[in-house]
């Protein structure tokens, strides 16, 4: 019996690598920390709707608990985001990302009427820092062929509209690709917040923040456990942890578990009790008290609203 054997040809050898050409490397973040980070990053959709603008539409100035862009299909415009200081033209085919909690606004030019995709999102690494903050993502991105914007934001509202089996982790797919098209094609342009680059101080707080996300629904979690968890006492923990995440735990764990109620209530149907019991507050009343001070709307209008 003859043994098969391909016969040698112009096909058989793979592509040496040192010819595919490299990304932009993201200023001052070593590779090895930088493959840390995304190793660790998850993200949970939200909303993606899919909008036609009437002329003279504009959205803000306002705050969002969570991530968020507005992909242009159509229409041109202007928008900001931290301030009216930094305005920006938008085109079609242009994206504007806007991190968790940022002021901005976003309107059209005179005489538009702009077809345009929203989709919110958290993008998160090691127990809660919002990426977009922790790399210092650029808020406008211009559009361009090979740019997946549209692509993604199109299936985005797809998924979102249909919530067929799986929804979830499509949308979430949709989002790592967006994301990691930004920083290998865009990396350049990111400027990290002052204190954060190369940060060892992240790393030594890995392991509270990942005991953080583990007991979010506890409501006895205190910062001395937290404290003990990385060996510092409590009052060193409070210092090192508001250099890492500019606030202090007590502020930060409050806002992790309302970032959890918000997702639940978009992708669940527990009621509102339920809800405040799986992210760690006993009493009913408390968490809509703190819900709205945190989202400016009660639990059961956010659930009913598409946010823009």
């Amino acid at each position: 019996m003859q043994t098969w054997r391909p016969v040698p040809g112009p096909f058989d050898t793979p592509r040496d690598l040192s010819t595919f050409e490299l990304f932009p490397p993201v200023p001052e973040v070593p590779d090895d920390q930088l493959d840390h980070w995304l190793n660790a990053l998850r993200v949970q959709p939200i909303s993606a709707v899919e909008w036609d603008w009437a002329e003279g539409w504009a959205v803000g100035p306002r705050v969002v608990n969570d991530s968020m862009w507005f992909w242009f299909e159509r229409g041109n415009g202007w928008g900001w985001v931290g301030g009216e200081d930094r305005r920006f033209r938008i085109n079609a085919g242009d994206l504007m990302l806007i991190p968790q909690g940022v002021r901005h606004m976003v309107g059209q030019d005179a005489g538009e009427r702009s077809h345009v995709f929203a989709v919110h999102f958290y993008a998160q690494v090691i127990g809660g820092i919002n990426l977009l903050d922790l790399l210092g993502f650029p808020s406008h991105f211009p559009g361009s062929p090979e740019a997946p914007y549209g692509t993604a934001s199109r299936r985005l509202a797809h998924e979102f509209a249909v919530a067929a089996p799986g929804w979830a982790p499509a949308m979430a797919a949709d989002i790592l690709r967006v994301l990691f098209y930004m920083i290998r094609h865009h990396g350049s342009s990111m400027h990290l917040p002052r204190g954060t680059t190369g940060h060892p101080e992240l790393l030594r707080l890995l392991p509270a923040l990942e005991m953080i996300e583990q007991n979010i629904a506890d409501p006895e979690l205190a910062v001395g456990a937290l404290a003990a968890k990385v060996c510092l006492s409590e009052s060193q923990f409070r210092k090192l942890f508001r250099r890492v995440t500019g606030m202090g735990p007590v502020h930060f764990i409050q806002g992790q578990r309302i970032k959890r109620a918000c997702t639940l209530l978009r992708t669940s149907d527990l009621n509102i009790g339920r809800i405040a019991e799986l992210c760690g507050f006993n009493d009913s009343p408390f968490f809509v008290r703190i819900f709205k001070a945190w989202t400016h709307s009660s639990p059961s209008h956010y659930r009913k609203i598409r946010e823009l």
